[in-house]
Parts: C-alpha cells; structure tokens; sequence
C-alpha cells in the first residue's frame, strides 16, 4: 500500500531538505514530519494525534508524537550532516 503525504518543505530547516532524504523516511516518519509543519504544525495536539491516526491507522498519545518527533528530527538532522559531509569531500 503507497500512502501519499504532502510535507511543507517551507517549514523551518525542512527547506534545505532534498526529496531523496525525505524519501529514506518510514511511513509513520513522514506522517510525523507533515504533522508538526505547515498549517498542521499549529494545530492543538488532540487534532494532531487525531490526524496522525488516521494517517497511519494507530492510535497516538502526544507522549508517543514528542518522542517520535524527536527521533525523526534527530535522524534528518544526521542525514543532512552526512550530505553535507559527502559534498565537501
């Protein structure tokens, strides 16, 4: 099953992203990901868990998408490091 999500690439940091790095995000990333930006990102939290269940078909506690959020965060963080790693070399 193909899930298409739409993120706000305008949104903080997300602009330097290329498509590839968003690409290498699960389903559930990238649905945290275009939660917490764009129109979404100012949302109250109960809309927010309440979209990321019916994105991804489970049930979410804000604890679960704080958390979840910062490891996705944290791993584009990484990825854009190592980018830009790769293209200095």
């Amino acid at each position: 099953m193909t899930v298409k999500i739409d993120i706000d690439l305008k949104s903080g940091f997300l602009q330097g992203l290329k498509r590839e790095l968003l690409d290498s995000l699960s389903v559930e990333e990238r649905a945290i990901i275009e939660v917490s930006t764009g129109e979404m990102g100012n949302k109250p939290d109960a809309v927010k868990l309440g979209w990321l269940k019916m994105r991804t078909k489970e049930s979410w506690t804000k604890q679960r998408y704080t958390k979840a959020l910062a490891r996705t965060m944290t791993k584009l963080r990484d990825a854009v490091a190592q980018a830009e790693a790769d293209k200095k070399d």
